[in-house]
């Protein structure tokens, strides 16, 4: 227990405020700035990543030296991703027009906008993290299942569903997201605090695509293959691993955000937190979404100090495999996980329990 501690004994989860406060003063104040030293290492990642495509397109190497490329170009792709997700976070430049550009080259590539992540992500998803309705990355319950045709859509791309699209839709998931928000999510009533230009987004958008599509008819059927398509769906599996385990393994809440129990962290390989930025500490980037995840181990080991339940970290294997165990649609209060029929059926807070079980292979 840290001693600093005002309060005798741990700080509750369910009092955020409070809970946030005491870890803003313990944090050193330069975790508050930001550091651009990671937005240049992202762009310094383009042109390597512009060399890599141009060799696995030329038609020039044997079909696995390109596979091997179109892997290394999805990782690429997903580290610049993140660094834009941190930028557009205010995490990395204090320039607006530094962050813009940085997320135009970290989102173009799955053909999303930096206007359409600022309003999905930053402002619709992070202000309603897994509140039913408001967010529009959450699983559906199962009376929206019933009713509502995208519910129906989500859920069979969910792992859990059991139907077969769930076990591919890892490698488009992320895009699609990114497109159900702007063409389908913007336009509902729940949305309408969040600032976007829908119109210029979809235009801009539409260019993106048509953009893509033009470097991969120059560069042929199997150049687009290996230097576009590939690195954009493994791009996708790498993001949805961690995006699908940090909130769909949790319980749904009605009201307020609270990262304390609405999101979870996963402990994966140290070399997967050093090519994606920490981003497996997805918790703490929630708790201080502009405070850069260079410093969120730290956070987490105060955060453990002054409430260890507090804090929600799970193996990344494990989580991954739980998801497509436990069904994927809440019930209406969003404490328990069922199928459509309504079995089989999960207490979230019992899936918590398995989750931080010791794993039985």
């Amino acid at each position: 227990m840290n001693s600093s501690n005002p309060q005798a004994g741990p700080i509750p989860a369910d009092d955020p405020r409070w809970l946030r406060s005491e870890l803003r003063r313990v944090m050193p104040p330069e975790s508050f700035q930001p550091q651009p030293l990671r937005g240049i290492v992202a762009f310094g990642l383009v042109p390597v990543m512009v060399v890599l495509m141009w060799a696995a397109g030329s038609g020039r190497l044997p079909w696995w030296a390109c596979l091997l490329i179109s892997f290394a170009l999805g990782q690429m792709v997903t580290a610049v991703g993140l660094a834009a997700h941190e930028a557009l976070h205010h995490a990395v430049f204090r320039s607006r027009a530094l962050e813009s550009l940085l997320g135009w080259v970290g989102f173009s590539p799955f053909l999303v906008t930096p206007g359409n992540w600022r309003a999905w992500h930053v402002q619709a998803h992070h202000s309603a993290a897994n509140v039913l309705v408001r967010d529009p990355d959450i699983l559906p319950r199962q009376s929206e299942w019933r009713t509502q045709w995208f519910a129906k859509v989500f859920h069979a791309m969910s792992p859990g569903s059991g139907s077969l699209l769930s076990f591919v839709s890892f490698s488009f998931f992320f895009t699609a997201q990114g497109q159900a928000f702007l063409w389908h999510h913007s336009r509902l009533p729940q949305f309408k605090h969040v600032h976007m230009h829908r119109t210029r987004e979809r235009v801009l958008t539409v260019l993106v695509m048509v953009g893509w599509g033009a470097v991969g008819w120059w560069m042929g059927p199997m150049g687009a293959l290996y230097a576009l398509i590939l690195p954009l769906l493994i791009g996708n599996i790498t993001l949805m691993i961690y995006i699908a385990t940090n909130h769909w393994l949790l319980a749904a809440h009605e009201e307020s955000d609270n990262p304390f129990v609405n999101t979870a962290s996963v402990a994966t390989h140290p070399v997967m937190d050093w090519l994606h930025y920490n981003f497996s500490h997805h918790q703490e980037h929630h708790i201080f979404p502009a405070m850069s995840p260079k410093f969120a181990p730290l956070l987490r080991k105060h955060l453990r100090d002054l409430n260890p339940e507090a804090s929600q970290v799970y193996p990344h294997l494990h989580a991954l495999r739980m998801l497509y165990r436990r069904p994927a649609l809440y019930a209406e209060d969003g404490q328990t996980l069922m199928a459509p029929e309504g079995t089989p059926a999960i207490a979230t807070e019992d899936l918590r329990r398995q989750l931080k079980e010791p794993i039985v292979l």
